[in-house]
């Protein structure tokens, strides 16, 4: 899928689940917040084809509430520029609950931005009273 890389990265966790589907889920439960115009860094890139899915770290840039540019960040921590070309170049990739929408390639791969600075934090749990016995 991922032709640009030599290295094999994250693609599921050995259950049936890929790891775009696994941030999804945690992103449908929780919520995000807004993810405003700007520069983002160490966001999750996921790139999918079929029930397969590789999720590789980059940064993108946000404008008017979607990613207009992509990088891919190599180990080295540098970057290089996302070259893959769009199905649809019109379409824009417009950034809801801290995913953006998804986008196809000419190559037939289907890819999102995931903000995971964006995700809200876990619902606190209530504290349970001592029973009446340990008093």
């Amino acid at each position: 899928m991922l032709s640009i890389f030599s290295t094999g990265v994250f693609a599921g966790d050995g259950d049936g689940v890929n790891c775009y589907d696994a941030y999804e889920k945690k992103f449908a439960e929780r919520g995000a917040n807004e993810v405003k115009d700007g520069w983002y860094e160490n966001v999750v890139i996921t790139f999918r084809q079929g029930n397969q899915a590789d999720c590789v770290l980059g940064k993108v840039q946000v404008e008017k509430g979607s990613v207009t540019q992509m990088y891919l960040k190599n180990v080295d921590g540098t970057y290089q520029i996302f070259t893959k070309k769009w199905k649809h170049e019109e379409s824009e990739s417009i950034v809801s609950n801290g995913i953006s929408k998804s986008r196809l390639t000419i190559d037939g791969e289907i890819i999102n931005v995931i903000f995971t600075t964006s995700i809200k934090p876990p619902k606190k749990k209530i504290a349970i009273a001592p029973s009446p016995d340990d008093l």
